[in-house]
């Protein structure tokens, strides 16, 4: 407990003593977790080069997207297929804004590795059958990079039998464009860069930044280093 006291014309802190059963090990243990939470939010801040959009910037681009969503899909049965792990945060924000019925599925595919570059995609689960069959399914993403990914899990969707899949992105980098896609919904366009961020990943990390910002050279260099 601490209080303040008037001394000598000026204020001085006086600790008066704990209270009596203070488990001092569950006080120093938050104490050591607190710190170590603040170095290793500082760490990753340090790796990144230049914040592309602040978190009042996300806000704003997540109300306009959702604003069209609901626009178009109001009055039609629809179901949000979150594209795991890199859309959840993006989803979850995007669906609290849509203010009609909607249901909500999960798919999971991956085309990134544990580098910059992106690799074969691998499919590893899809909504059951009745979340698919006859459904308008809007499939969300945190990327629209090569186009890989979409591409092919929007051809897997009509195949099993969807109505209709629309995609909508988080971010659309169309310089990176290997195949003939765009996506229906995005929230912004960002150039050529290596992004982190807002559910966006390096090697497994940054996704809890609150905003987007560019992965620094030296950062991705020293993972590299230390998997060698």
């Amino acid at each position: 407990m601490k209080t303040s006291e008037m001394r000598n014309g000026s204020f001085m802190r006086v600790y008066a003593d704990p209270p009596r059963g203070t488990d001092w090990y569950a006080v120093r243990r938050r104490a050591w977790i607190k710190s170590a939470t603040r170095a290793r939010a500082a760490n990753m801040h340090e790796d990144i080069d230049e914040i592309l959009f602040s978190e009042e910037q996300i806000q704003v681009g997540i109300d306009r997207v959702a604003e069209a969503v609901t626009k178009d899909y109001r009055g039609r049965e629809f179901s949000v297929v979150s594209i795991l792990k890199g859309s959840c945060i993006f989803a979850s924000d995007l669906i609290r804004r849509i203010p009609i019925p909607l249901e909500l599925a999960f798919v999971s595919a991956e085309s990134y590795r544990e580098g910059t570059v992106s690799g074969n995609l691998k499919m590893n689960f899809f909504p059951s059958g009745n979340e698919i069959e006859g459904r308008n399914l809007l499939l969300v993403d945190d990327i629209l990079d090569t186009g890989n990914t979409m591409w092919h899990l929007k051809k897997e969707l009509m195949e099993r039998g969807a109505a209709e899949v629309r995609s909508c992105v988080f971010l659309d980098k169309p310089s990176r464009r290997a195949v003939d896609y765009e996506a229906d919904y995005r929230a912004f366009e960002v150039e050529d860069l290596f992004v982190v961020g807002y559910g966006l990943d390096y090697a497994g990390r940054y996704r809890n930044l609150p905003f987007v910002g560019s992965l620094k050279q030296s950062a991705i260099k020293a993972d590299d280093s230390a998997n060698d």
